[in-house]
């Protein structure tokens, strides 16, 4: 089998080492990491591992153009920008979405993204607790792949030789993007709370809560909240949360520790973080269907209106009691 995957980062790459018994390319965008892959079968940016003599790069997308399964490792916002200028149409082809978020310019899910700018044949998410680094060395990973039919599902099975990375079916396209693009936005409200030094106590709290919104969220769409309890909800949110080597969770540490006048810059010192758009997205659609999300609310206030970290907190501590409900 041929796959193609179009992203040259951490993620990309590492999906590269476990579907490396197929001939693989990668298209990245810079031209070091390719020649490095191709070269020394490296990628720079990824540490501690290395590709077999199947895995080669390519800066021209339109070389994925004959492959018959297309890994999708970008940032998601960047999605149809980059597809938009290529190609890569075929009714012959099997995508499967790896990134996370919903398109902030149309409030979009990363699936109507792809039907907007690309044909195909099949469609998947492939999401959960999947730390790049650690996928990469072979270390024990379980995800969420969510497609239409066990068939689909058997497909991508099949590419994937590594006891060590397990995948689970899902039908639930939806739900599982949901849980995959909110866990980012709650991973920067748990950073800001460990910055602030607010306990063990308040972090537990706040991850509960978080999960609460983000069913509340999915149901709005017609997600199975099952789902959300899976590895692409759940499981996703414990890991992102619970973790300093999250992106987003190191984002919301740096908020609450230093004085930044201008969070584009402190985005600018670390890779892609998902959380700081994709609230922008959310918080969009929440207010359209009027659904009630006040951490992610605070979230967006205290990095788009630049709302007082404290005044914010003390503004969810003091909401009114109520029943206790997932």
């Amino acid at each position: 089998m041929s796959v193609g995957i179009i992203g040259g980062g951490v993620w990309g790459s590492a999906l590269a080492r476990i579907l490396s018994k197929n001939k693989v390319i990668i298209y990245a965008r810079d031209e070091n990491v390719v020649k490095s892959i191709n070269e020394h079968k490296i990628n720079p940016k990824l540490k501690y591992t290395s590709f077999n003599s199947n895995v080669s790069a390519t800066i021209d997308i339109n070389f994925l153009r004959n492959v018959q399964f297309i890994f999708i490792a970008l940032p998601a916002q960047k999605i149809r920008e980059v597809l938009k200028t290529s190609d890569l149409d075929s009714k012959n082809k099997h995508i499967v979405i790896c990134s996370k978020g919903i398109e902030i310019s149309s409030s979009k899910f990363l699936t109507e993204v792809i039907k907007d700018v690309v044909s195909y044949k099949k469609i998947s998410i492939l999401s959960g607790p999947s730390f790049s680094n650690e996928v990469s060395q072979d270390l024990p990973t379980a995800v969420t792949l969510a497609t239409k039919n066990k068939k689909n599902f058997e497909e991508i099975s099949n590419l994937i030789d590594n006891k060590n990375f397990r995948i689970y079916f899902s039908n639930d396209l939806i739900g599982t993007q949901i849980g995959g693009s909110l866990k980012n936005i709650y991973a920067i409200a748990a950073g800001i709370a460990e910055g602030l030094t607010l306990g063990e106590n308040a972090k537990s709290a706040l991850i509960t809560r978080s999960f609460a919104e983000m069913t509340r969220f999915a149901e709005k769409f017609g997600a199975n909240k099952h789902t959300l309890f899976g590895l692409s909800g759940l499981g996703d949110l414990i890991l992102t949360c619970g973790s300093n080597n999250s992106r987003n969770t190191k984002f919301g540490i740096k908020i609450a520790s230093s004085k930044y006048e201008n969070f584009s810059d402190l985005l600018v010192s670390q890779e892609v973080t998902e959380g700081y758009y994709t609230v922008e997205a959310v918080y969009n659609i929440a207010k359209e269907k009027k659904i009630d999300m006040p951490i992610m609310e605070a979230i967006y206030n205290i990095i788009y209106k630049r709302y007082n970290l404290k005044e914010e907190l003390i503004k969810l501590l003091n909401r009114p009691l109520k029943d206790e409900k997932i």
